[in-house]
């Protein structure tokens, strides 16, 4: 399997969002995901874009740059950075699942669906700059 890191830049409009995933998703498909984790990696990285998206440039237009690669001990590694507003998604504390629904803020859950679609995150401001870490686990069964 080929450790290679590929690299894919591209401005930060939703335009940008399906050369993103057939980036992510060919290459995913290259390293031996299932189709099960195929569907996982496209929901999170749906859901991981679409923020930056809308929320790391509002006064301007933006860049994102993903990374992807595939290493010998299975693990998947997708890397999106941007120089947007800093936000952490591996903290966010989504709303709270147990209040009832009309007192619930709206938001936040599809960072959450994100964080449990992955095997990890890691989130990293340095600077400018927001890199977002990612890991999917292949299944070598």
């Amino acid at each position: 399997m080929s450790e290679t890191v590929d690299i894919l830049k591209l401005p930060a409009r939703l335009e940008s969002l399906e050369p993103f995933l057939a980036f992510v998703l060919e290459r995913a498909m290259q390293a031996g995901a299932s189709q099960g984790l195929l569907g996982d990696i496209k929901l999170c990285m749906e859901e991981i874009l679409t923020n930056v998206f809308f929320h790391a440039y509002p006064d301007s237009d933006g860049r994102i740059e993903v990374s992807f690669s595939a290493h010998s001990d299975g693990i998947l590694r997708i890397e999106v950075t941007d120089w947007g507003i800093a936000f952490d998604p591996v903290t966010f504390e989504a709303m709270d699942l147990e209040r009832d629904f009309a007192d619930r803020n709206l938001g936040g859950m599809g960072i959450v669906l994100a964080r449990e679609l992955s095997h990890q995150m890691f989130y990293q401001r340095s600077g400018d700059v927001n890199r977002l870490k990612i890991a999917f686990l292949l299944d070598l069964g």
